[in-house]
């Protein structure tokens, strides 16, 4: 029988517009929707709303898909504007919160629509980095979704066994996540030693020269959405100077 979370993995699986976008162009459409995060204020946070709106429709996946990848990023930013509250004013601290917001939906869009070796080809050549910190970078992404899971896993290891964080007084909350933190660490220390032991066995050295099976050029797509980084950029400035 065929589900609506079949259709949906199907959907989410496809190769969408933003797919096909050169990484090195999604790259500087995130730096710009920084600038424009951080020097838009009151209606003009509308420009970066739309351009990453844009992105998220054009990628394929839906908003409830990127809200799912995101919750644990929503519950850092919703934390951090209870916190603006007590030493802001609320409408400051709504309109810092709808910026992060909107950065973390651009990024999330990147990192979902761009294979982690093309990812790696854009940074080293948007931002001229070595390879090793390139490298660096890229691992450092992919274990935040690994880290977050086997937090999970340990923290309901641990309340079967009677020493749950979610619950008691604050002081036996701190004293109970010792028991996750712990596990935590030895477990990402070993997962970091297994990659350096696989990263060794294939003989990798960031001072060689790599070559490339798929070179990263500007297409016909590209060209497409340049021009609409560009109308963006315009809109805003014309938003800024008005």
């Amino acid at each position: 029988m065929y589900t609506f979370s079949q259709a949906y993995r199907e959907k989410k699986n496809s190769i969408s517009f933003i797919h096909r976008i050169d990484p090195r162009l999604k790259l500087y459409g995130l730096v710009i929707c920084i600038i424009m995060c951080i020097t838009s204020g009151g209606a003009t946070v509308i420009i970066p709303f739309l351009f990453s709106a844009g992105m998220v429709m054009l990628s394929g996946m839906g908003v409830l898909y990127y809200l799912l990848k995101m919750k644990r990023v929503l519950i850092v930013l919703t934390v951090g504007f209870l916190l603006n509250l007590l030493v802001t004013t609320p409408g400051k601290a709504l309109m810092l919160y709808v910026k992060f917001l909107i950065i973390a939906f651009f990024c999330s869009v990147l990192i979902e629509t761009t294979a982690t070796r093309k990812l790696l080809d854009g940074m080293k050549k948007v931002f001229h980095l070595r390879e090793e910190t390139a490298m660096t970078m890229m691992i450092a992404l992919l274990f935040l979704p690994l880290l977050g899971n086997e937090m999970n896993e340990i923290r309901l290891a641990q309340a079967a066994r009677g020493a749950d964080v979610t619950e008691g007084a604050l002081a036996v909350r701190l004293k109970n996540s010792v028991s996750v933190i712990i596990p935590l660490f030895r477990r990402t220390i070993e997962r970091a030693d297994k990659i350096a032991d696989a990263m060794d066995i294939r003989c990798y050295d960031s001072r060689e020269p790599h070559t490339e099976v798929e070179p990263l050029v500007y297409k016909k797509p590209d060209m497409i959405y340049a021009s609409f980084m560009a109308g963006i950029s315009i809109l805003f400035l014309l938003f800024i100077c008005l």
